[in-house]
This record gives C-alpha cells, structure tokens and sequence, in this order.
C-alpha cells in the first residue's frame, strides 16, 4: 500500500479531559473538518460501524459541503484511521515497508 497524498493533510488528535472515550480527525486542507468520535467502537471497524460511533463533524469554514463531498471526506477520514491504526500497533506485514520507513 503507497501513502496517499490526501493523507498529508489529515491529524489525530486526543482531548481527554473533556472526551476521554473519544478521538479526533482534523482535515486541514479545504473543505477542512473535524470529527469527534468514540475510540473504542471505531478501531478496526467498518465504514458503517466508523459513521455509527461519529459524536459531531464541524465543517471549520462555516459552509457544508454538499452531501457527496461529506461521504466522500468521511470516507477519506476512515481509510486514514485504518492506516493509523495500523501504524501505531506497528501492523505493518502487509504493507510496502520500504516507502514508510523512508519517511521516518
């Protein structure tokens, strides 16, 4: 698997003072976005079970984007997760390592 370029652009991120059950995702590039969801019903879950355990998506430049754009983003936002996840629990076997450990 290669790094996707749209991945550049996208952070995980933790408050657990206030949500101590939950992660972030922020997109920073346009249309940029942050999605609050539950930790523990998200990891290795499905499309499906990802959008379920959502808590709130703020749209951070005051507009929405249409409804084909937001599935689109969120879908982008889940294939990030899945990678990051993988990364951290070092899951790595299937991976192509030689293009991630070039980066490190």
């Amino acid at each position: 698997m290669k790094k996707k370029e749209e991945h550049r652009y996208w952070w995980l991120g933790e408050n657990k003072q206030w949500f101590p059950d939950e992660e972030t995702l922020i997109r920073l590039n346009f249309p940029r976005c942050f999605i609050r969801y539950k930790v523990e019903d998200a990891y290795f879950a499905s499309f499906e079970d990802f959008y379920d355990c959502i808590a709130e998506v703020q749209w951070l430049d005051g507009e929405k984007p249409s409804i084909k754009e937001q599935e689109k983003i969120l879908i982008e936002a889940w294939n990030f997760l899945a990678i990051e996840e993988r990364l951290l629990e070092e899951d790595l076997a299937d991976l192509e390592l030689d293009e991630w450990e070039e980066d490190r």
